[in-house]
């Protein structure tokens, strides 16, 4: 009977490790699409009455308005998922902690830059994004869109991402599997915010993965969501703070 109950204990120990898996994909996928179908839907009740009074939806300050309720939905759904299963810590960054933020900061900064550069010799990166035509029109939106970063971007999309999606694909996937997973889920969101040919929209989300990764990696390295959190402001308030002085 022993030996029949260890032969028996591994395909069944193989099934519940693959179930889990599946599950921690599942629930991953799940919540990019509760994100992102409450973005959608904070967005339209937004915009209709702005519709109904004949407000011009396409001012760079709807812009920015729709830009900030559309992160708020992902920050209510982050919150919602880590505040029923927790696993994230938020603490006053140490030394460490510090090091691991500015580290991640300037590798992501390289490694967007270095990319962007291939890209381009290549031909193959993207025309533009939607962020091009409001900053043209008002080049101010590129430092309010720095600010909104800071206070709402970041925090809400290192919540849902690394905190809440790559926090539950840890469970199952480990540290690396979960960094890898939840950075293609978080490029794959950028997916719409290039123009221009899907290659060259795909180059695009290609960077903005790298850069999920590194954010990942600093915390799985820290334990603490405040670290990726200040790279991730700081990234993308360095590279609107550049197409601000080039506007």
């Amino acid at each position: 009977m022993c030996e029949t109950t260890d032969t028996l204990s591994g395909p069944r120990a193989d099934s519940d490790a693959g179930s889990g898996r599946l599950r921690a994909v599942l629930v991953a996928l799940g919540l990019l699409v509760v994100g992102l179908g409450a973005s959608i839907v904070v967005g339209i009740v937004f915009t209709v009455p702005l519709l109904l009074f004949g407000a011009d939806v396409q001012s760079p300050t709807v812009f920015l308005l729709l830009a900030a309720v559309g992160q708020l939905a992902f920050l209510v759904v982050g919150l919602s998922y880590v505040g029923r299963y927790g696993g994230v810590t938020v603490r006053r960054p140490s030394r460490r902690d510090t090091g691991y933020l500015v580290g991640g900061l300037v590798a992501a900064l390289i490694a967007a830059t270095g990319l962007s550069v291939v890209v381009t010799v290549l031909g193959i990166g993207p025309s533009g994004s939607v962020f091009d035509d409001p900053i043209t029109t008002a080049p101010w939106v590129a430092l309010a869109l720095a600010g909104l970063s800071i206070v709402l971007v970041a925090p809400a999309e290192e919540l849902l991402f690394r905190g809440a999606i790559q926090g539950r694909l840890r469970k199952s996937f480990g540290p690396v599997g979960a960094v890898g997973g939840a950075s293609v889920i978080f490029g794959s969101i950028h997916l719409l915010n290039y123009t221009g040919s899907i290659v060259g929209a795909l180059s695009g989300v290609v960077i903005v993965t790298v850069g999920g990764a590194i954010f990942g990696t600093i915390y799985e390295r820290t334990g603490n969501l405040l670290v990726p959190i200040g790279a991730h402001g700081g990234y993308n308030a360095v590279l609107l703070t550049v197409a601000f002085l080039a506007s």
